[in-house]
């Protein structure tokens, strides 16, 4: 047995602790001329190693088979135990508590000094501290890390099996390649950056073989984001996402291959170079290497008669929530690849009419059109082999340059020269509606390593004034292309819209009040070494006729107000604005029973989200709401919905008492004696509703997602009239509308080449004295991408949000802005007893437009509240008894 170095436990928590620098610009170009075949036939098992083939019992690509995760985890841990080529290391577990692994595959002196190898890696990516004579002896001494990601959609199953493939070549053949790709690099392998879905999916795929089941998961394959995990680039609110930037910061690698798979209509593989426009804020030699590494892997393709590979397919460098996202910014290289799929995962792919698959016309993005009429996982195996392969090797062959030009110049030129906005700095000013989402936002940029000041005297920059206490980001730091990025304002450059998002300004979707400043300015200025929650203390308890006040404007204080709910504690909140100690306080602020049980929750759910406490001698004498005790909250999102897995997240996040609605709660009864708010989330059609999951193709595991007829519709209807809030966000909307006859119309044209958003930010203003707009701000964008605005047609449609006459745009993309000019976002409707709420914009949109999350929750625990006029408000006087019944 091969001599192995103890396994090193590399990272426990999502929490970074390497210091990296990044950015800058200069072209990269391979120096690989070989156009040999990478397949070769694998070597019988070498130092007790077995082959893919003898440890799981077929080939990897074989039709109808896929090894099971574990499996591959365990055959990555057996290689390791035998090979000094190869380390693993577990870094945390997942969302679902699967293990989530990295494999090391490189020349046992690289592994030997693979701390020593790290350490230089982040010296170079310092140019703080790193000269630029340092960092070219750091280059030549160092080696390259190329990270690999096998899979993250965990139905693009291929990739998964071909990591075996790949891993046992590294750990046995000798060869003029394997020796190359070994001694001057480090593979760092992630088998998968989403373990809980290669469970669901492969899982589920194998127990239902032999069986009459559909053979594809039905559901999200990522308890909260599924098929969006690789769109979390920004907020990184997924622990996986978190473990990926850590990685990236620790290890600092060169590139970063990406392995996906695509529909099967299209070309066989796609590789770099992009399509479309990108970020002036990506730096030119990130393009430039992309591109280059593209058309070595398609050169080696072509060399081992692999057609069919195409090039220029996607918008990936404008924003951030794209397979690529943070990396580019920072130093790292990204090589997308992308895969034709096969049929069921496992099964071949077959022309109708026995013409070769995929496009046919030879163009400068596709050479070579594919030339036959049958793909299968063995091509897509083969294919990614080739693929990966290709990238290592020239990785292996430009090191030192890579290390260079990556790791040291592109931090540099941003610490020296800025951003190519002009944009000097960002300044946030110490005063803000949100102290919430200002940590928030500046966590962030903590996490991605941006350096934060604070000011410790009042100064003036671009004519302004600002308190001591303001945030300064500048732009010439290592991160200010990053900072630039994230902080700035989009005018997205053509109507060639990019694949997904047209914007990714933090402040705007967070609602916190940023300035760019273009122009020098002098400040007295302290580092930010760690950002915190603002402390909040509680005031001194009022006496027994008191309240305790918490101001509504915060999005932290929806975890507040869960935390009330959870202790049952009374709560009320002001129907208008009012004063007390001098002191103004707008409609909708929470007034709670100065009760020291209420005391102890307030001061354990404040302190977390640093919203502060004010303490009334008396509650304040308007009318308002009571909030129903423990109001029972419904997600009615469906299967493989998933802004209804974003909604749920959000929903554990802020603690919120909620269930997901089954088929089961429609079977009997009425839904009112189950929930008294139901949400239904962006994408919940009728259809998804009435018909849902199939029983004939799904077995009882997924019977939640069974179809409720149109019996159950009905109940739906009947929830609302009986009493129920039923809250509807996006396409939703026209769901309700169709659902209760709603008197609203849709606005916006279908034609995208009439009217388009691209996924923007658009200006709005909002009706303040409605209940579900409690705590905003008269002013302030949303995000809309892809869903409707709404124009009222009958007098009980009450208007609470609206885009304004002009000037729509705040940041992004919009054509045909006429025709959303005064037309309405959200509308409130009173439905018999009950309530309906329409959001014509996804104001939870994969969680990132954070300052409009109270116009749902607001209406989530407004909805089911009692009225209280001012009297019983200034008594404090309860509507409902403590078990939720209204009171006589």
């Amino acid at each position: 047995m091969a001599q192995h170095r103890p396994r090193r436990r590399l990272l426990s928590v999502a929490v970074a602790t390497a210091s990296v620098a990044l950015l800058g610009s200069s072209l990269v170009a391979s120096s690989a001329t070989a156009e040999a075949p990478y397949r070769v036939d694998l070597p019988a098992a070498a130092e007790g190693i077995p082959t893919p083939e003898e440890f799981f019992g077929f080939e990897m690509g074989t039709e109808g088979k896929l090894a099971a995760y574990p499996d591959v985890l365990d055959y990555m841990k057996s290689i390791a135990d035998e090979s000094d080529r190869v380390e693993y290391e577990t870094v945390g577990k997942t969302t679902m508590g699967n293990e989530y692994a990295t494999v090391f595959i490189s020349a046992p002196k690289n592994l030997e000094r693979l701390d020593e190898i790290v350490e230089m890696n982040q010296k170079l990516s310092d140019p703080r501290n790193t000269s630029e004579a340092e960092a070219k002896a750091l280059a030549r001494e160092s080696v390259p890390i190329y990270h690999l990601e096998a899979t993250i959609h965990s139905t693009e199953v291929g990739n998964g099996q071909a990591i075996n493939d790949i891993v046992h070549r590294l750990a046995t053949e000798d060869s003029a390649f394997t020796d190359e790709v070994l001694n001057n690099s480090v593979i760092m392998l992630v088998p998968s950056q989403n373990p809980d879905g290669q469970h669901l999916v492969v899982d589920h795929f194998n127990r239902t073989a032999g069986t009459a089941l559909a053979r594809t998961y039905p559901d999200l394959y990522h308890k909260y984001t599924g098929h969006d995990d690789n769109r979390d680039w920004t907020m990184f609110t997924q622990v996986e996402a978190q473990y990926r930037l850590e990685l990236e910061k620790k290890f600092r690698p060169v590139m970063t291959h990406i392995m996906h798979q695509q529909g099967n209509s299209g070309e066989r593989l796609f590789v770099p170079p992009y399509g479309g426009v990108t970020s002036p804020n990506v730096p030119p030699n990130m393009n430039a290497l992309s591109s280059a590494i593209g058309q070595h892997a398609m050169r080696q393709l072509a060399a081992e008669g692999k057609s069919g590979v195409g090039t220029q397919d996607y918008h990936i460098f404008w924003t951030l929530e794209q397979p690529v996202g943070f990396f580019p910014f920072t130093g790292t290289g990204a090589f997308l690849t992308e895969l034709a799929s096969a049929v069921d995962l496992a099964y071949p792919q077959k022309s109708n009419d026995g013409k070769p698959l995929g496009p046919q016309i030879p163009t400068q993005a596709l050479i070579e059109p594919y030339e036959k009429d049958t793909w299968t996982l063995k091509d897509i195996v083969d294919y990614a082999n080739t693929a990966t392969y290709a990238g290592m090797e020239y990785v292996a062959q430009n090191g030192e340059k890579l290390l260079y030009d990556n790791l040291y110049s592109v931090p540099q030129e941003y610490m020296e020269n800025g951003v190519k906005s002009g944009v000097e700095a960002y300044v946030v000013d110490a005063e803000q509606r949100d102290p919430f989402a200002t940590f928030e936002m500046l966590e962030r940029l903590d996490w991605t390593q941006v350096e934060i000041d604070r000011a410790t005297a009042p100064f003036t920059a671009g004519g302004k004034q600002y308190a001591a206490g303001s945030y300064v980001i500048k732009t010439k730091q290592p991160r200010g292309n990053w900072v630039d990025q994230v902080l700035g304002k989009d005018s997205y450059p053509t109507d060639d819209l990019p694949y997904a998002e047209a914007t990714t300004s933090l402040p705007i979707q967070m609602g916190v009040a940023v300035d760019e400043v273009k122009g020098s300015f002098d400040a007295q200025l302290e580092r930010v070494k760690s950002v915190e929650v603002p402390k909040v203390t509680m005031p001194a308890a009022p006496g027994a006729s008191g309240a305790y006040l918490v101001r509504p404007e915060s999005y932290g204080t929806i975890q507040v107000v869960a935390a009330l709910q959870k202790s049952n504690i009374t709560t009320f909140r002001a129907g208008k604005a009012f004063k007390d100690g001098g002191t103004a306080y707008p409609a909708g602020t929470y007034v709670v029973p100065a009760t020291p049980q209420a005391r102890s929750v307030l001061t354990t759910a404040t302190k977390k989200v640093g919203v502060p406490v004010a303490a009334a001698a008396s509650a304040p004498n308007v009318k308002g709401i009571q909030l129903k005790p423990r109001t029972r909250v419904g997600l009615l999102r469906g299967a493989n919905n998933m802004p209804g897995g974003w909604d749920m997240w959000l929903m554990d996040q802020y603690k919120v008492n909620y269930e997901v609605v089954g088929a089961q709660d429609f079977q009997s009864g009425k839904l009112i004696d189950v929930y008294d708010t139901i949400v239904l989330p962006h994408g919940i059609s009728k259809s998804r509703i009435v018909d849902g999951l199939d029983p004939a193709s799904y077995d009882e595991e997924f019977a939640w997602a069974y179809g409720v007829g149109e019996k159950g519709w009905k109940k739906l209807q009947q929830f609302v009239r009986q009493g129920g809030t039923l809250l509807a966000i996006g396409s939703s909307a026209a769901t309700a509308k169709e659902l209760l006859d709603l008197p609203i119309e849709p606005a916006l044209p279908t034609d995208r080449s009439v009217f388009a958003t691209g996924g923007s930010l658009l200006n709005h203003e909002f009706d303040t004295s409605d209940m579900v707009a409690w705590g905003m701000p008269e002013e302030w964008p949303v995000w809309l991408y892809n869903t409707q605005a709404w124009k009222p047609t009958g007098k009980k449609a009450d208007v609470v949000s609206t885009y304004p006459e002009s000037d729509v745009l705040a940041s992004g993309y919009l054509k045909g802005e006429d025709h959303i000019k005064g037309a309405a976002n959200v509308v409130s409707f009173d439905i018999g007893k009950g309530k309906v709420v329409t959001y014509g914009s996804e104001i939870t949109f994969r969680s990132l437009p954070r300052s409009s999350f109270n116009l749902l929750y607001n209406a989530v625990y407004g909805g089911p509240a009692a009225e209280v006029n001012k009297t019983q408000l200034k008594k404090l006087k309860p509507a409902f008894s403590a078990n939720g019944k209204l009171l006589p």
